[in-house]
């Protein structure tokens, strides 16, 4: 058994009402409407959402407490039953802007590596994989249960909105079972090779969904989600979407009518919130 449970669709309805995904909704066209626009001649910009933001998304979306704070293990709470931290990472796309099979952008589980004596470089040149593994296994529980302890809490999530394509983004999310969380089902994936960047690791999570290493040069404990995998299998709930409009808004202003116009167009968009 693998540390993180992807939740399917199911599970994922009980966090995410009909409403819940409204909120979602209108978050995101709030979203796009404030992205700038491109000229015509340039390449579209990836959605950029803040941290920060996306939380209060979520906030308001399952009517949960904001608790995050720098580095603190979660990001919401319901109180006395569960505590989550919120992602994002972006995907990568096809030719034909359907979810590809490549794996998304990274994410941190855990970081500043201290406590075993001996710095993170050095275990890495002397080749001192297992104890790189030991000292990482042992913050990432701590981590765990020191909230889980403080919030008085029984169950932790991660919570990932997954950045897609043109046309639509994703909602997941992965229980962590920390009482997993030991060196007997974290090992090293790759054990008999030389590590020069990073110690891939088995028993994080299934490898149909994903993969998670020790990254040497971030010093952090990693994890890439694999979505095209994860929509396949019924773990992603779909949000709409659509890219930044192209436009010469310097050009458009000049002329009060068509501006007037381009507004009343974009604002038409942002109403639309009620898809799902």
């Amino acid at each position: 058994m693998n540390i993180l449970r992807p939740l399917r669709k199911e599970e994922l309805n009980t966090f995410f009402s009909e409403h819940s995904l409204k909120v979602i909704q209108y978050f995101m066209n709030t979203s796009l409407f404030a992205q700038p626009e491109v000229y015509q001649d340039k390449n579209s910009l990836p959605i950029q959402i803040p941290k920060e933001h996306l939380e209060q998304w979520f906030v308001q979306a399952l009517q949960v407490e904001s608790v995050g704070a720098g580095s603190y293990p979660i990001d919401i709470l319901k109180p006395n039953e569960w505590g989550a931290d919120v992602k994002m990472l972006s995907c990568k796309v096809d030719k034909n802007d359907n979810l590809g099979k490549g794996d998304s952008g990274e994410t941190s589980l855990a970081q500043k590596f201290v406590g075993t004596g001996i710095s993170l470089d050095e275990l890495f040149k002397n080749e001192q994989y297992q104890e790189i593994i030991n000292g990482w296994t042992e913050i990432w529980k701590e981590k765990i249960l020191k909230v889980k302890t403080e919030k008085a809490i029984d169950r932790v999530y991660y919570f990932f909105f997954l950045r897609g394509s043109s046309k639509e983004s994703y909602i997941c999310a992965f229980e962590v079972n920390s009482d997993k969380i030991n060196t007997e089902t974290i090992t090293q994936r790759d054990e008999n090779d030389k590590v020069d960047k990073s110690v891939f690791l088995n028993g994080v999570i299934d490898a149909k969904y994903g993969n998670s290493k020790i990254y040497k040069a971030k010093k952090r404990l990693e994890l890439r989600l694999k979505p095209k995998n994860l929509y396949d299998d019924g773990f992603l709930v779909t949000i709409p979407t659509q890219i930044p409009n192209k436009e010469d808004i310097y050009q458009l202003v000049q002329d009060k009518d068509k501006f007037d116009e381009y507004m009343r167009e974009k604002l038409s968009k942002f109403l639309d919130y009620s898809k799902i």
